[in-house]
C-alpha cells in the first residue's frame, strides 16, 4: 500500500482529491452490447473490424474478455466476440449512433466474415470489487478479467503519472495570479504541455454582457488553436510533425471548477489532467455533487476521458476568492 494514497477516498498526497465514480462495486452497471458468434479461424477479420470501426469503444470493456468459446447446435466450437455497444455518443457531434443488426451484418460482410450470428447481451461496464463478485458476474453476464482489487490498481497507476512538485508549482501560480487579477471575477486558467513544461496559455476571466461565454478555459483553447494554426501555416511539406488534437495530453490548472461547456471543451481538446481549487456546486461539470452530477471528464458515453483533481489544501483554498455560485466558470 502506498502511503501517499488514501485508497478509500481517492486522495493523493493528502491534497489531490480525485473526482471519480467508484469504478468497483457489488452492483453491476449494465450496458446493452452486440455480440457476434463466429468461426474461430475468422478471428483476424473480426479483430481488424473492431480496431478499425469500434476502437473508440474498447476502453469501457477492457476489463472483460473480448472473446469466449462456445458450442453451436452441431457441437462445433465457436467464438462469441464483444463487438460494439448498441448505441454510442460521439462528442464531436454530441449526437448518438445506434447500431442495428442490419448495419452490423453489412459491416461484417464487408470485412469478409462468412458465417456469423448477432445477438444482444447485457454486460457490466464497471468492475467487481472482489473475487467472489467477479465470479458471479462472469457467470451471469460475461467473463471478466481478475487482476486483484481494481480500484487499488487504478489508483496506483494514476499515482505514477502525478508529478506532485509540478502540480504544486502551477497551483501556486494560478492562486497568485488570481489574487492580483483586476478583472470582474478572480478566475485564472493555465494550460501546460507536461512533455516540455511549456506554458501554452494563461488566461483571466474577461467575460462581458456581450460575450458571456468568454470563459478562461475557452480563451486558453483559442490561444492554443491560434498558435497551432500559425504552426501549420508555416509548416513545410516535409515537416514530419503530426497535426494532433489541439491540447493532446496537456495539463490544465484553474482556480475554479469548469462548467459543463468548458469541461466538454477539454474532452474535445484531449487534455489528460485537470486540477482545480474551488468547486462550483451549482454550475460545475466535474465534481460528483456539482451541477447535475454529469462528471463530464469520465462520462462512459464519450470516447475520451481525463483525470480531474480538486486541490483541497485549506490554506490554498482560502487564498482563492469565492465567486457567485450562479456563475458558470
Amino acid at each position: 500500500m502506498n502511503p501517499d494514497i488514501d485508497y478509500q477516498e481517492g486522495i493523493f498526497f493528502e491534497v489531490l482529491e480525485r473526482q471519480f465514480h467508484q469504478s468497483a462495486s457489488y452492483e453491476p452497471v449494465l450496458l446493452n452490447y452486440w455480440v457476434c458468434e463466429i468461426i474461430p479461424h475468422e478471428t483476424p477479420k473480426i479483430l481488424k473490424l473492431i480496431k478499425n470501426e469500434f476502437n473508440s469503444t474498447s476502453e469501457q470493456v477492457k476489463h472483460l474478455k473480448r472473446m469466449q468459446k462456445t458450442k453451436n447446435s452441431n457441437d462445433e466450437t465457436m467464438l462469441k466476440v464483444l463487438l460494439c455497444p448498441e448505441s454510442t455518443k460521439e462528442e464531436e457531434t454530441m449526437g448518438g449512433r445506434t447500431y442495428s443488426v442490419t448495419i452490423l451484418q453489412n459491416l461484417l460482410k464487408q470485412y469478409g466474415l462468412s458465417e456469423f450470428t448477432i445477438t444482444k447481451h447485457k454486460i457490466p461496464i464497471n468492475k467487481p470489487i472482489d473475487k467472489d463478485t467477479n465470479i458471479l458476474w462472469s457467470e451471469k453476464y460475461w467473463p471478466i478479467l481478475w487482476k486483484g482489487n481494481p480500484l487499488f490498481q487504478e489508483l496506483d497507476e494514476i499515482y505514477k503519472n502525478i508529478e506532485f512538485e509540478k502540480v504544486q508549482k502551477y497551483v501556486q501560480m494560478v492562486t497568485e495570479l488570481s489574487s492580483s487579477n483586476k478583472f470582474n471575477t478572480p478566475i485564472v486558467t493555465i494550460f501546460v504541455d507536461p512533455k516540455t513544461e511549456e506554458i501554452k496559455s494563461i488566461n483571466y476571466d474577461e467575460r462581458t454582457a456581450d460575450d458571456p461565454i468568454n470563459h478562461t478555459v475557452m480563451r486558453c483553447i483559442s490561444d492554443v488553436a491560434d498558435s497551432e494554426l500559425k504552426r501549420r501555416t508555416q509548416q513545410s511539406h516535409n515537416d514530419k510533425s503530426e497535426n494532433n488534437y489541439l491540447c493532446l495530453n496537456y495539463h490544465v490548472y484553474t482556480t475554479h471548477e469548469p462548467c459543463i461547456m468548458c469541461s466538454m471543451a477539454l474532452v474535445h481538446s484531449r487534455i489528460s489532467q485537470l486540477v482545480y481549487i474551488r468547486p462550483s456546486p451549482k454550475t460545475g461539470g466535474i465534481g460528483k455533487t456539482s451541477g447535475s452530477g454529469e462528471m463530464i471528464h469520465i462520462s462512459c458515453s464519450l470516447n475520451w476521458k481525463y483525470e480531474a483533481f480538486r486541490y483541497i489544501d485549506d490554506n490554498v483554498v482560502k487564498s482563492v476568492e469565492v465567486i457567485d455560485e450562479t456563475i458558470y466558470v
